[in-house]
């Protein structure tokens, strides 16, 4: 294919221009948030929802555990006001002219208890002179939300060619800027906070290319490329999937969807890692082996996010006074009732998947075997054989040592070890020496001192 194309000439055989519009994004919910402030500081849900209680607290952030990413019609005035102190108080907006449309995050019908999150006229008159750094990056990620959806749309036009070489085809795609509105807001506001967006894509931008445009000569070259397996969560897209679990299978009328709610999703991950089901690394949260066992042995009426919507359905049914609560608790104990009889005790091979993992700490001198650490000794794994390494042993309690781990695992791997301040009971002095594991094969092990007095 290469030799083929660097000897024919490149023909644009098709070029299709399409104008495109981007519009402004929506208001801060809780979880847009949070996933936000994950993706560009690594910060948790949990740590976002307490910078956000704390601002909340500071009268500077209005209510953080909404659902809505929306203002009511008698709020747009207020908001107005609040945009124009705003360009004037942040300094990556002194040069832009903002004509502040909210007709799109304008909906009484989408804010119920509380509207999206935005600064107060408090945050305009203090500004940030009080705040802790994580504080105000949450709060210029509010502020910078508020402007991108009173802007104007993003517009650009999509950009595809189709060129023919040595008999082959292939397909160019970009794309040209017509107006930046919103995201020229987004750009300035993250260049000042030096944030950086790693899932951003890099925009391509074609040349400028005529339908039957030749190219002579052109450079060809072969890339290999391969299909990646899909990513570990982070708490930007886990967050995502909760708020979306299920969303297909949830009839249309209810309620509530996805797997807990705005003000819950946080504490139900932590709840995840402080039980050992899962666990950071990074940004990435990866399932531990008890996460994936209690995957597999738990019944699917518990695992399907149906459940979680027909409950949400049922006690907001409740507090709206169209549903019975002893109706709701006696089909939950029903529920219980029938789980427990169902599932009272699990099967051999299930229970065997939460027994812990033992880490071997070395090879028996003996057999061969693994030899694993004991509640009292360090234990040869093959029933047959007989090594075993006593942690009270008289050598090293009469020289007031205690025989740790890494002293076994080191005698284990090169016969001895380097101790220091072995206390003698001749001379009643500490001294530093090379403890020898003498082993005869007998019933018990002796160990022997090669001792370097100073």
């Amino acid at each position: 294919m290469k030799a083929a194309c660097e000897k024919s000439q490149a023909v644009c055989t098709s070029l299709k221009k399409e104008k495109k519009t981007v519009a402004p994004p929506k208001l801060f919910d809780l979880t847009a948030l949070q996933r936000e402030a994950n993706r560009l500081y690594g910060f948790t849900a949990k740590q976002t929802l307490d910078y956000a209680q704390a601002l909340y607290e500071k009268r500077l952030l209005t209510y953080p555990r909404t659902d809505s990413k929306y203002i009511t019609s008698d709020m747009q005035d207020s908001t107005k006001e609040l945009i124009t102190g705003l360009c004037s108080l942040l300094p990556f907006m002194r040069d832009v002219k903002l004509q502040a449309d909210l007709t799109r995050v304008c909906d009484n019908s989408k804010v119920t208890d509380h509207h999206a999150i935005l600064p107060t006229a408090e945050f305009l008159k203090t500004g940030f002179s009080s705040l802790t750094d994580s504080e105000t990056k949450l709060m210029t990620l509010v502020c910078a939300k508020l402007l991108c959806a009173a802007a104007a749309p993003y517009e650009y036009e999509a950009v595809t060619a189709v060129i023919s070489c040595g008999g082959y085809t292939f397909t160019a795609k970009g794309k040209t800027t017509l107006c930046e509105g919103w995201r020229e807001i987004e750009k300035l506001s993250r260049a000042a906070s030096e944030e950086q967006d790693e899932d951003a894509e890099p925009e391509t931008v074609l040349p400028p290319l005529a339908e039957g445009q030749t190219f002579d000569n052109p450079a060809a070259e072969i890339s290999e490329c391969y299909t990646q397996p899909p990513k570990a969560y982070t708490e930007d897209t886990l967050l995502s999937a909760m708020e979306n679990a299920g969303k297909e299978e949830t009839p249309e009328d209810a309620e509530r969807k996805g797997l807990g709610t705005t003000a819950t999703r946080a504490g139900i991950i932590e709840k995840l890692i402080s039980a050992g089901f899962a666990e950071r690394k990074g940004k990435k949260l990866i399932p531990t082996k008890d996460g994936y066992n209690l995957a597999a042995i738990l019944p699917d009426s518990l695992t399907s996010p149906q459940l979680t919507a027909e409950w949400g359905t049922r006690l907001t049914g409740i507090a709206k006074g169209s549903d019975s609560p002893a109706d709701f608790m006696r089909g939950i104990e029903e529920m219980t009732a029938g789980l427990v009889k169902t599932y009272s005790a699990i099967s051999e091979d299930k229970a065997k998947l939460f027994t812990p993992q033992r880490e071997a700490i070395g090879t028996c001198p003996r057999c061969g075997a693994a030899v694993y650490e004991g509640k009292k000794n360090f234990y040869c794994s093959d029933r047959a054989c007989s090594f075993v390494m006593w942690k009270n042993d008289r050598f090293f309690e009469q020289r007031k040592k205690a025989f740790t781990k890494a002293i076994a695992a080191a005698l284990l791997k090169d016969g001895k070890v380097k101790i220091k301040g072995m206390y003698s009971t001749k001379t009643g002095k500490t001294f530093d020496g090379v403890v020898l594991l003498a082993d005869t094969g007998g019933k018990y092990v002796n160990f022997r001192v090669e001792q370097n007095r100073k």
